[in-house]
């Protein structure tokens, strides 16, 4: 096969992607070191949420908005092109506070949330209660998203690769591209051990890994690992109805019955192990946030490495000076929220049409401009 487009990264973004690219009709190959959703997308709780602040910029919200809208319609065309269920049931969200005052600073923040438009209401302690009795008594008031949704990250991602493979693309798991082939100020293809395969579009969506491009781009790519976190545990009692958030991380539980709690925040290079201290932190959040999980089983715990950027923002664009490729990393905590509109944008780009939504904030290009 001669690909049209090559997409290295075969996580929630780069099936994503590939999806879209096949289904516009181009040839496409996928290639990944590991497993298909085998990184930070499988280590993820898989919430769609949206919880804008102040301090995020506007074209950050309208992208998050329209990606979450678009989800809907596409967990419904991968079941019917694959039969796969991708887990997208509605979540809705109690971001709660224990603390007299962080509770001004959830009406503070409900308050601009409401003049942008959201949807978004106020619990008092014993009204949190009344809708989440397992919550924490001492709970003092909570901010009430409804339509927060989740999925089941890898299950997404294997679906996105086999309706991709349904239409003619190829993914490749255990295929580790080693170098980008380059002729001049374009990437013409890539290289795996002694093969090389070219194509007029390479796409790099490596997620953490994205900065080993860097040397072969001439150009900074500011992506770093960050270690993020999570402890299943299985309990008999009632599933919770709603994902409780705090400060300090959240309290889930999924459609297999589990309860997730997350998540670290932790910069220790590529470090993928859950620690003992993590893992504790996690163990003690929990019941603090759901009282009865204090007598739950340790089922299972794991991290994933999440791409984090200087200003938090995606990378998304080509790279400047350079023909031949589009970065699509750098999502952090939101590739799962983020893959669908990534998806879209890319093929915009590709097809060399303007994007439906402005990125000009994720242009991969404003880190050479600091730098200089």
């Amino acid at each position: 096969m001669s690909p049209d487009v090559i997409v290295i990264g075969a996580g929630a973004i780069g099936t994503s992607i590939a999806y879209q690219l096949a289904k516009a009709g181009l040839k496409v190959m996928v290639f990944d070191r590991g497993r298909v959703g085998g990184e930070a997308t499988g280590a993820s709780a898989g919430m769609i949420q949206l919880n804008p602040d102040r301090g995020t910029p506007p074209a950050y919200s309208s992208l998050g908005a329209e990606s979450a809208r678009l989800f809907t319609a596409l967990a419904a065309e991968l079941l019917e092109r694959t039969g796969i269920d991708i887990g997208y049931r509605r979540a809705s969200l109690l971001h709660v506070t224990l603390d007299e005052a962080e509770e001004a600073q959830l009406r503070a923040h409900r308050a601009w949330q409401l003049d942008q438009g959201m949807s978004v209401g106020w619990l008092d302690g014993a009204a949190a209660v009344d809708v989440e009795p397992a919550l924490n008594p001492n709970v003092r008031a909570a901010l009430l998203y409804q339509d927060h949704y989740q999925v089941v990250p890898r299950v997404l991602a294997q679906a996105l690769a086999r309706a991709a493979t349904d239409l003619g693309a190829v993914v490749l798991e255990g295929a580790s591209v080693d170098r980008l082939l380059t002729q001049g100020d374009r990437v013409v293809g890539v290289a795996l051990g002694g093969e090389t395969i070219r194509s007029p579009e390479t796409i790099v969506a490596t997620g953490a890994w994205a900065s080993a491009w860097s040397d072969a781009l001439r150009t900074p790519i500011p992506v770093r690992p960050v270690r993020g976190q999570m402890v299943a545990l299985s309990t008999t009692a009632t599933p919770l109805h709603h994902a409780v958030s705090s400060s300090d991380g959240y309290v889930l539980t999924k459609a297999d019955g589990s309860t997730i709690v997350g998540t670290t925040v932790e910069e220790v290079g590529f470090d993928a192990r859950p620690t003992a201290a993590g893992i504790a932190r996690l163990l003690t959040l929990g019941p603090r946030l759901v009282p009865r999980l204090a007598d739950a089983t340790v089922s299972a715990a794991w991290a994933g490495l999440r791409p984090g950027t200087p200003d938090r923002l995606p990378l998304l664009g080509r790279p400047p000076g350079w023909g031949g490729i589009v970065l699509a990393t750098g999502h952090f905590r939101e590739g799962i929220l983020l893959a669908p509109i990534t998806g879209e944008l890319v093929l915009d780009l590709l097809a060399r049409r303007r994007p439906r939504l402005p990125i000009e904030a994720f242009d991969p290009g404003r880190f050479l401009v600091r730098a200089a």
